[in-house]
C-alpha cells in the first residue's frame, strides 16, 4: 500500500496505519444492469402471482465509520412492471393500479439505517408510489463485499425485503379476492 492510500491515525495514543477508504463514505451504484427487484401479490390461498420491474437504477452510500450515516435511494420506471402474463402486466399499468401515464416513477429514499448484524442491516425509509409516501421498511444483507474493489468494479452483493399495503396508494381493485400485501426484494450487486 502506498504512503498516498493510508492516513495516519490516532487510536488510544497508539499510531496506526490504515487505508484512507476505510474511513470515506463509498458511493455505489445499483440498477437493473446488476440486478432485479421482485415482488408478489396475494395473500389469499386462491391467488399469488409474481412479477418484477425491468427499469430501475439507484445509488447506496456506506459509510463503514458510521452506518446510521449510511443511505439508499432506488428510482423505478414504473412501466417497465413484467408480470409473467401480457393482460396482467397491462392492467398493473392502468389508471386503478400503478397509472404509469401519471406516476411515471416510484421512488425509495432511507431515512434510518441500523446494523442488526455482522451483515445484516435494518433500512427505514419512505416509498413513494402514486404521489403517495409512506414508510417503508427492508431487511438487508450484504455479501462477497470487496471493499477495496477498482472503480467500476462489483463493490458488495446486497438483499433486501420488505413488504407494503398496495391500498395504502390507492390500489383497492381486487382487494377482495386478490389480497392487499406486496412482498419485494430487491437483488443487486453495487458498483463503484
Amino acid at each position: 500500500m502506498s504512503a498516498s492510500s493510508r492516513r495516519l491515525v490516532l487510536l488510544g495514543g497508539a499510531a496506526s496505519l490504515l487505508p484512507s477508504r476505510a474511513f470515506a463514505a463509498e458511493q455505489l451504484h445499483i440498477g437493473a444492469t446488476h440486478g432485479i427487484i421482485d415482488f408478489a401479490i396475494g395473500d389469499s390461498r386462491l391467488f399469488r402471482t409474481t412479477g418484477s420491474f425491468k427499469d430501475w437504477q439507484g445509488m447506496v452510500v456506506v459509510d463503514d465509520a458510521d452506518v446510521a450515516r449510511s443511505t439508499v435511494m432506488v428510482k423505478i420506471k414504473t412501466a417497465s412492471i413484467e408480470m409473467l402474463d401480457l393482460q396482467q402486466s397491462n392492467m398493473l399499468k392502468d389508471a386503478e393500479f400503478f397509472d404509469v401515464a401519471k406516476f411515471p416513477e416510484m421512488t425509495y429514499v432511507s431515512r434510518r439505517i441500523e446494523r442488526t448484524g455482522e451483515s445484516t442491516l435494518k433500512v427505514e425509509g419512505e416509498i413513494t408510489l402514486r404521489g403517495i409516501t409512506r414508510p417503508m421498511g427492508l431487511d438487508v444483507s450484504v455479501t462477497d463485499r470487496k471493499p477495496e474493489a477498482a472503480v467500476g468494479a462489483p463493490y458488495a452483493r446486497f438483499r433486501g425485503a420488505g413488504s407494503l399495503k398496495r391500498s395504502h396508494f390507492g390500489m383497492v381493485k381486487f382487494v377482495d379476492v386478490i389480497g392487499d400485501t406486496v412482498d419485494f426484494s430487491i437483488r443487486t450487486d453495487a458498483w463503484r
